[in-house]
């Protein structure tokens, strides 16, 4: 029973009984969208991430997006994607295209520092069965099986201006495997990405983590080298989300297509007064 308490007080001890109440209200009676700004679904972060695409989408007049997670494992997140991309196409009306990038093989050989070793070793998260995972996905969503650096250039090529990439998450643990993934960026047309396309990253807030491996490494590396791209923190978190703090926040990061027409040219809207204008900046509908 002690154990029980503490474990709840680590948890919502930062929270007002107001706070907790309303959650449980949430909990049992919220929308989809109420439920997310609570935290209230399966992986907090693909949640976020998928709606923000969604929204960010139907801003402007795009109905489609291209989602990606790389390192699949043994494919709950992946499953877990799809099933919040349901949710969130039945409110949106955004339609998501899901895809998973894993080795099949978990880590690959060839670490260096930069891969963290201290931490993983090849052979890592391997994702077993990859039958059984393909099936159990039922055409929710694609796996592209393979190295990353082997891999991401067809699957480039393979983009649509029709279903931009919205949002993708990256766990693959190696620096070198973020590398790679971040080359989804690549592609000298800006149309297939959204003006700011969300990111989850998964290790980046570990006892070991640093801008010299990983991937911050990568990160920090993909915006030395690209002048129209550039990755940067999500700077909307928390903002007046009904939770003020939550650790996924600092894994939430935005790539900023910077070359993309509609930073270019003013976009035609209707006027904006001051109240429209801070709902706009802080979060729900972009």
């Amino acid at each position: 029973m002690q154990n029980s308490m503490s474990s709840l007080l680590t948890k919502f001890g930062h929270w007002s009984f107001s706070s907790l109440i309303a959650r449980e209200l949430t909990r049992l009676f919220g929308s989809m969208r109420e439920k997310e700004e609570f935290g209230l679904l399966s992986r907090p972060h693909y949640a976020y991430g998928l709606l923000r695409a969604a929204d960010t989408a139907k801003y402007f007049g795009i109905s489609e997006v291209t989602c990606c997670e790389f390192g699949v494992a043994h494919g709950a997140g992946l499953e877990n994607m799809c099933n919040l991309s349901s949710m969130i196409s039945a409110e949106t009306g955004i339609k998501m295209h899901i895809y998973g990038f894993d080795t099949g093989v978990g880590i690959p050989d060839g670490l260096t520092y930069k891969d963290h070793p201290e931490m993983w070793i090849p052979g890592d998260f391997s994702m077993g069965d990859t039958d059984s995972l393909q099936k159990k996905m039922n055409g929710r969503a694609s796996i592209i099986f393979g190295n990353i650096e082997d891999t991401i250039s067809g699957f480039v090529r393979t983009l649509t201006e029709t279903a931009p990439v919205g949002f993708i998450a990256i766990d693959v643990d190696i620096y070198s495997g973020t590398k790679a993934a971040l080359r989804l960026f690549d592609a000298t047309n800006p149309k297939l990405y959204l003006p700011a396309t969300s990111i989850y990253f998964d290790d980046i807030i570990f006892y070991y983590s640093n801008r010299w491996c990983g991937e911050l490494a990568a990160i920090e590396e993909f915006n030395f080298e690209h002048e129209w791209r550039k990755i940067d923190i999500d700077r909307s978190l928390p903002s007046d989300r009904a939770i003020h703090s939550s650790p996924f926040y600092k894994q939430m990061y935005a790539a900023h297509i910077l070359d993309h027409p509609l930073r270019h040219n003013l976009y035609k809207r209707e006027s904006m007064d001051i109240p429209l204008h801070h709902k706009y900046m802080s979060k729900k509908k972009m």
